[in-house]
């Protein structure tokens, strides 16, 4: 049976891939999302805010409202605005996409590689994001203050591994070619061509909250649910233009499919918080591992597509819930 065309939110993406070379041997996490994350929050103080600020932006001087570090870590809602549940600061305008390959060793000369997602007008920032990890590179990586150099940056189209340089050594040279951003409603296309017998992977965990605890089985519902309450946040956020979804026709949507093969485990991940004032380990686990799925709807299809691209669930901003959609025939 034909089914009506599901229409994701206008919201443009901006893919980058980040090299860095390290300069001395290194001991790195098997997860590299927070230690990516939190160095390029440092240095993103550090390039474009006085000093007052770096490590507790509470104390910002300035009188102008935000700033590039504000925009992509500490974005506020404002006063009264709250968008669905009970969500009440703004989601990250970025993603990192760490290695999947959780090397630990790296020997002076080698390439650490990672992705980087920029949304809606978070993409204006791309200069400074650039600069900071510049600035992160020189500082040193991790605990132990690995020091390295950014030694390319590329922009990649939708689906592509590799992208067009903007940035390459310390030559400081942006490319003047036109960035490869792509609107995430050019998706709901695609989508329609893709067939109802699916694998999806789960590449990173999948951490999702119901009834105030963590999803411990996969159960495509609420993953959907997850999902719509993402994007809607995100567009509402940063998007172009209002997107009115009915998430629950979604989720009833999700009940059709047949889930033919489930080899989904959890697993857990430790971070430290490098923050002066919460120093402290934690841990971030999550499901992984891949499900085979029947009979799944085109609105669902729609938005495991979505999720594709800006993740699901919680602790994107590390790379966390990363799907991936194959031909399970």
């Amino acid at each position: 049976m034909d089914e009506e065309q599901f229409n994701l939110p206008r919201l443009e993406v901006l893919r980058l891939r980040v090299s860095l070379r390290l300069a001395s041997e290194a001991r790195l996490p098997p997860f590299k999302g927070a230690l990516i994350r939190g160095a390029l929050g440092y240095a993103l103080q550090r390039v474009g805010c006085p000093s007052v600020c770096w490590g507790q932006s509470s104390r910002c001087p300035s009188a102008i409202p935000s700033c590039a570090y504000r925009e992509l870590f500490e974005l506020e809602l404002p006063p009264g605005r709250r968008v669905l549940h009970d969500l009440r600061d703004a989601p990250r305008p970025f993603v990192i996409e760490p290695p999947h390959d959780h090397r630990r060793y790296y020997a002076a000369g080698d390439l650490l590689e990672t992705g980087m997602l920029l949304f809606g007008r978070s993409i204006n920032l791309l200069a400074y994001v650039i600069l900071a990890f510049i600035d992160a590179a020189r500082a040193g990586l991790g605990r132990y203050q690995v020091p390295a150099c950014l030694e390319q940056v590329e922009a990649l189209a939708y689906g592509q591994p590799f992208g067009i340089p903007i940035y390459r050594d310390d030559n400081s040279v942006f490319s003047d070619h036109v960035l490869p951003i792509f609107n995430l409603s050019e998706l709901s296309c695609q989508a329609a061509n893709l067939p109802s017998h699916i694998r999806l992977v789960l590449r990173t965990p999948l951490r999702i909250k119901t009834d105030g605890r963590f999803l411990k089985t996969f159960d495509l519902p609420t993953l959907v649910q997850a999902i719509a309450w993402r994007l809607y946040a995100l567009n509402y956020c940063y998007g172009s233009d209002p997107w009115n979804v009915d998430y629950q026709s979604a989720i009833t949507a999700a009940r059709q499919a047949i889930v033919a093969q489930d080899a989904t485990y959890w697993v857990d991940w430790e971070r430290s918080s490098t923050r002066p004032d919460k120093r402290q380990s934690m841990t971030l686990g999550g499901l992984m591992g891949s499900v085979v799925l029947d009979n799944v709807p085109l609105v669902v299809r729609s938005l495991l597509l979505a999720a594709s691209v800006v993740h699901a669930g919680k602790a994107c901003v590390f790379g966390h819930g990363q799907l991936e959609l194959r031909d399970a025939s």
